[in-house]
């Protein structure tokens, strides 16, 4: 019997949703949602998001039979929601919990099948990649993600020709991928996570909880010491010295 199974990802400017039965032949994406969140943090909308799209399949939370979820790389903020979140279900269902790269899930979204290259602003004029062949049975990765100068990108991940660039990160560096093939979504899409998503739980093993985390790739401005924040520290009154 088929198994639902429900995929998240918030690690990029979009909150990307889908639901769907997967299991031996059977990869039916149900009901999905792909929400453009830079103006706005997913955080307080993420819950009833969900609750919206398994209304919209008409079944309930004990329905789930497995969860995936986008791990990075991409905004660490956004990540840690979306892993907590997915961890939190899965603990509770209980049901087992796939971790994703939140690169395949972009490249899944590529227009047509063959090479891609997920590409994510990681500013610092670096960015996120990932190099990935993509078809019917979904994004496979193509040796492991990185996070370098685009120049980096160019001369390492567009060996042959036809290799698609997917992201962000292609609209942040259009100039830099002048004659390649483009295609500058917004950040990872419903239809990408899913095949994303799919693939992962007929082919990879389920994630132990316990030991599950995000995939950051570098440190934050925090850790580096190099965040300024937006507002002066307060000072409670309440506080001596």
């Amino acid at each position: 019997m088929p198994t639902w199974l429900l995929a998240l990802d918030t690690s990029t400017p979009c909150t990307a949703l889908a639901l769907g039965r997967v299991g031996p032949g059977v990869r039916e994406l149900v009901a999905h949602a792909t929400h453009d969140d830079r103006a706005a943090p997913a955080s307080s909308l993420l819950a009833p998001r969900i609750s919206a799209l398994l209304a919209e399949a008409g079944i309930g939370p004990r329905a789930l039979g497995a969860i995936a979820c986008g791990v990075g790389p991409g905004t660490f903020t956004g990540t840690r929601v979306a892993l907590a979140t997915a961890k939190g279900l899965a603990f509770a269902l209980p049901c087992p919990l796939f971790a994703l790269s939140t690169l395949a899930a972009l490249a899944g979204g590529a227009a047509r099948d063959g090479e891609v290259v997920a590409l994510l602003d990681a500013r610092r004029n670096e960015v996120y990649a990932g190099r990935f062949v993509l078809d019917a049975d979904g994004p496979r990765a193509l040796g492991e993600p990185r996070c370098c100068p685009i120049d980096q990108v160019l001369a390492d991940m567009f060996e042959g020709p036809g290799v698609q660039a997917v992201g962000p990160g292609a609209a942040a560096y259009a100039e830099a991928l002048a004659g390649r093939e483009l295609q500058a979504l917004p950040g990872v899409e419903a239809v990408g996570l899913w095949r994303a998503a799919a693939r992962a739980f007929l082919r990879d093993a389920p994630a132990e909880l316990d030991h599950v985390d995000a995939l950051y790739l570098r440190a934050s401005y925090a850790e580096l010491g190099t965040h300024t924040p937006r507002r002066p520290q307060h000072r409670s009154p309440f506080v001596d010295g």
